[in-house]
């Protein structure tokens, strides 16, 4: 979605994009959510179970920028700096 608006009083432009996983990739979500649900005796509702099959971005870079393949391994990199910035 290449023209989306977030914030409540101020509308600033955004792009979001959504990619569905592999079955592979939402089996191991899954399997995990089941752990976190008998460790810390929590129910996730169906919903989200059902959203864990998906990876959604939310981003303000432009596509001219970074193309749409590029946005995983970029964020990624991103959250990697930011785990050892806080380490």
């Amino acid at each position: 979605i290449s023209e989306a608006y977030i914030g409540l009083y101020q509308k600033l432009p955004a792009r979001v994009i959504i990619h569905r996983l592999t079955e592979v990739q939402t089996e191991k979500r899954l399997k995990e959510q089941a752990k976190k649900e008998k460790k810390k005796g929590i129910t996730y509702k169906d919903r989200s179970k059902r959203l864990s099959g998906m990876n959604v971005y939310i981003t303000n870079l432009s596509l001219e920028d970074v193309p749409t393949e590029h946005i995983h391994e970029l964020y990624s990199l991103r959250w990697q700096i930011e785990i050892l910035f806080k380490t």
